[in-house]
């Protein structure tokens, strides 16, 4: 899908998806879970989850929570190439299809569908190899510009 939003910048920084990938290896949350920032474009991002034991639940599989975590993220990392890699957002609504059980490494591919200057719709595919594990659309409301 196509968006045509003023809003998007013409391209991102070279640098990007370095400070990204920094930004995230980082963070507490998924520490163990084996997660990547795999790429970066213009309103599109793409995040791998390894075969970390700790994601899994006890059939096996790739956790419902671990998934939605993962597109949350990787919708989160797509609306920041919005903001030169800034996050002025917060996740409003997340609803998540899970189609089939994840096994292995997941990868999501979020993709922004609409964007004005207080909101952001996003979609998120899961994939597990070539097959479609779930599907999620994301909302954020962006935090309005300070007058200065």
């Amino acid at each position: 899908m196509t968006v045509t939003v003023s809003r998007l910048p013409e391209s991102v920084a070279p640098d990007l998806l370095d400070r990204l990938r920094t930004k995230f290896a980082a963070y507490p949350l998924i520490q163990g879970w084996e997660v990547s920032v795999e790429s970066v474009a213009v309103g599109r991002a793409s995040m791998r989850l390894g075969g970390s034991p700790l994601v899994l639940n006890l059939l096996g599989t790739v956790n419902g929570g671990v998934q939605a975590t993962l597109a949350d993220m990787a919708c989160a990392v797509a609306l920041s190439t919005a903001f030169n890699g800034s996050m002025p957002f917060a996740t409003s609504d997340l609803h998540i299809r899970y189609l089939e059980p994840a096994s292995g490494p997941v990868l999501a591919e979020a993709e922004i569908l609409r964007l004005s200057s207080r909101s952001a719709i996003l979609e998120c595919r899961l994939r597990c190899e070539s097959r479609i594990v779930a599907v999620c659309t994301t909302h954020f409301t962006i935090k309005p510009r300070s007058k200065s």
